[in-house]
């Protein structure tokens, strides 16, 4: 798809910066392109330490639950934790369970099934904690939208601390205590609403162990790894701390002594010899692996991979894990390929496109609605059947341009149950209005052809051999990429290429040659054999957008450069 180019005009006080902080203006350049500035934001990014995280006594109500928990313990009642079945929800409860575990609690856990449960904490997980007569229970992950359950926890006597990181509209009352980044109901001093559960969840432990213990290390220190894989993997942007939290936790997940996070990195086949694990591997490889467990309904599989110590248990879960994804990944592909034939043969003239994919399972259409809204940059609705056959529920992403939580509030009415925000969202509806929901959407869409046009946003117009080691040195400073804080890229125009090989099953790894003033250089294409051999045939000088990438093998540094766009 054609996308239009655009070079990023945000520069503040380039010089300044460069001199304040000692590091290269192009650094400094690529931070202001990323509305990084200010002193703090700019120190967050270039921090290799972790006490400069935010201080976690500054979330609102955190040395209140953890008086509530320390109570619960002391007087040995029964704790459960309830999470999620996400990679979020996983850590979160895992970082919990284990924690207070540690401290002696009688403690348990409960994970919603994603299919007969459906998200958060949910009545029959409350009946279960009756059942078992327990007396606290602490959501991760989610609980800010559950007033009404958390209401007939406590008319039963379960008390409820809430640990989350959405978005509020209302709080649940009769919570005795609400952790949330989000509060704004209260004096909320807390200064970065981005963190995901699992961090709500680490900093309040790490109260924990700091008021009571004596000790504020422990938690930081022990669980750093799971903080940094739900940050990435529940795809919270590198900014403030979640760039130091990723930063060190990339780091430490080399050598972490958790066995079962060891096993999954083993089976997963990341080579931890070379001491390096990327966002990319927790991003693509082991976050969609623990997520994998919960869209087949597995997610305490993962959790146990997490807290078991049995060697022949560990292995078993990490292998299956291994299969559930590639099940996943196997429905996800067929998903994708039906949805693009409903898009090719009917509905390709759409604006929004509203698709009820036959058979698909539900825990992979927000997977598959993403893949469509990439392939055609527009904004995209995935049906699916669900257990009530008159029924179908429906997964949302949409493009910068269209705010689909807003254009989908004006058809409430139609909608069984809704959520969601400006780029993502669900609802269930009755199959027989789903007609009426597409016709107007599409009616009421005010987008046109350059709303479908893809971005490109270029850092600097930079020759590409004026990379070297040094300067790809000062770009490691402000590593890790990710969401929210993108891996530069540069272009060079008027580029000799020539295509020196083509690798990759279906051929779509392109080795290129660059010439530009007399420098020659390699460069790899991930694209389609046919339209770039067809463009060169054509006329073989190309601008070019690109970004570069240190490899190492056998101890020798060279630069690797990816072409992203060509024209």
């Amino acid at each position: 798809m054609k996308s239009n180019w655009f070079l990023y005009n945000r520069s503040k006080d380039i010089k300044n910066m460069t001199q304040k902080f000692g590091i290269d203006a192009l650094t400094s350049v690529i931070l202001c392109n990323r509305n990084i500035y200010e002193d703090d934001a700019v120190k967050k990014i270039l921090s290799n330490n972790i006490d400069d995280i935010n201080d976690a006594k500054l979330l609102p109500d955190v040395d209140k639950a953890v008086s509530i928990l320390k109570e619960y313990i002391d007087s040995n009642k029964k704790i459960m934790i309830v999470g999620d079945y996400d990679v979020d929800g996983v850590c979160a409860t895992y970082i919990l369970y284990d924690t207070i575990k540690k401290l002696g609690a009688n403690i348990s856990y409960a994970i919603p099934d994603r299919l007969s449960d459906g998200y958060g904490i949910n009545k029959s997980i409350i009946e279960k904690a009756i059942n078992d007569k327990i007396d606290l229970i602490i959501t991760c992950d989610n609980g800010i939208a559950a007033g009404e359950q958390i209401t007939y926890a406590k008319e039963n006597n379960i008390e409820v601390i809430v640990t989350d990181h959405h978005d509020i509209s209302e709080l649940p009352r009769d919570a005795v205590a609400i952790v949330d980044p989000k509060r704004k109901d209260v004096d909320n001093p807390y200064p970065f609403e981005g963190i995901c559960g699992a961090v709500v969840a680490w900093k309040f432990m790490a109260r924990y162990y700091e008021l009571y213990k004596n000790d504020k290390s422990f938690v930081i220190d022990n669980y750093l790894e799971f903080a940094m894989i739900a940050t990435i993997g529940d795809i919270m942007s590198l900014i403030d701390e979640n760039h130091i939290i990723a930063k060190l936790g990339l780091k430490k997940i080399v050598n972490t002594k958790n066995a079962g996070l060891k096993k999954l990195l083993e089976v997963t086949g990341i080579d931890l010899q070379n001491k390096e694990v990327t966002t990319y591997h927790i991003g693509f490889i082991i976050g969609p692996l623990i997520n994998a467990a919960g869209r087949m309904d597995k997610a305490t599989l993962a959790l146990r991979l997490f807290i078991t110590d049995d060697v022949k248990e560990i292995n078993e879960i990490a292998e299956a894990l291994k299969v559930f994804n590639e099940e996943r990944k196997k429905m996800t592909e067929d998903g994708a390929k039906e949805a693009i034939k409903l898009v090719e043969t009917d509905y390709k003239e759409d604006k929004v496109l509203v698709l009820f994919v036959e058979g698909l399972g539900e825990q992979v259409a927000g997977i598959v609605a993403g893949r469509i809204k990439e392939k055609y940059n527009k904004p995209t609705i995935i049906l699916t059947s669900t257990l009530n056959s008159d029924e179908a529920k429906a997964s949302c992403r949409s493009i910068e341009a269209y705010d689909i939580f807003e254009a989908l509030s004006k058809h409430k009415d139609v909608f069984l149950r809704f959520g969601g925000h400006r780029l993502a969202a669900g609802f269930s509806i009755l199959k027989k209005d789903i007609v009426k929901l597409r016709n107007n959407l599409n009616d009421e869409c005010k987008l046109d052809e350059k709303d479908f046009t893809p971005k490109v946003y270029i850092d600097a117009e930079f020759p590409f051999y004026n990379f070297d080691l040094r300067l790809m040195s000062e770009l490691e400073k402000i590593e890790p990429f990710g969401q929210g804080f993108s891996r530069p890229v540069f272009a060079t125009k008027e580029v000799k290429c020539n295509i020196k090989n083509v690798y990759g099953a279906n051929n779509n790894i392109i080795q290129l040659e660059l010439n530009k003033d007399h420098h020659v250089l390699k460069a790899v294409a991930f694209t389609d054999l046919g339209p770039i051999k067809e463009r060169i045939e054509k006329s073989d000088i190309l601008d070019i957008i690109y970004n570069p990438k240190i490899n190492e093998y056998r101890g020798v540094k060279s630069i690797d450069f990816n072409i992203v766009e060509y024209r």
